[in-house]
């Protein structure tokens, strides 16, 4: 096998394109805001579909349900990724009530700065954080081109096993 085959199958598996949400504070963070966007900006241009979830209130629905959590369970249950950048209150409802259930925490990676984490490790949410599924990175602060890499090496990862999942039904598809 040469390299140029690996170099052409990680190449299609690239091509793999996902609608991402992203949750964290919103324009009352202006910092983090900014950080966000950057991620959101950075996605569509790969060809995601990346979008917040008062992006999609706004999109094509004439009003929202008459609690916000329930217009996130729709967005969360749509997403094939979410991405938390953890820092308000809101995303820690989204932790509470959504992430909670293993279908949304798989799909997901938060970023969490460290000194919110310490503070999480005593809090009465601990055993929630310690024991999740969700892929949780601990950052020192919120760096937009930081969190732009690791975001990259996530999907790169996700879109090469979506693509391997792809190639194995073609090729048992051609066995029957």
């Amino acid at each position: 096998m040469s390299w140029e085959v690996i170099d052409k199958h990680r190449s299609e598996a690239r091509k793999t394109k996902f609608d991402i949400l992203i949750w964290g504070p919103s324009t009352t963070d202006d910092q983090l805001f900014s950080v966000r966007d950057k991620i959101k900006t950075y996605l569509n241009s790969l060809g995601h579909s990346a979008k917040f979830s008062e992006d999609l209130i706004n999109e094509g629905m004439n009003k929202a349900a008459p609690d916000p959590i329930i217009d996130e369970f729709f967005h969360a249950d749509a997403a094939h990724i979410i991405i938390v950048l953890y820092r308000s209150r809101g995303t820690q409802t989204e932790f509470d009530r959504i992430l909670k259930y293993e279908k949304f925490a798989r799909k997901t990676l938060i970023f969490v700065e460290e000194y919110l984490w310490e503070k999480l490790q005593s809090s009465l949410s601990k055993s929630s954080w310690t024991n999740s599924v969700c892929s949780m990175k601990i950052i020192s602060q919120f760096d937009g081109d930081l969190l732009i890499n690791f975001i990259s090496e996530y999907l790169d990862k996700l879109q090469f096993s979506e693509y391997l999942i792809k190639l194995e039904l073609s090729l048992l598809s051609k066995r029957n």
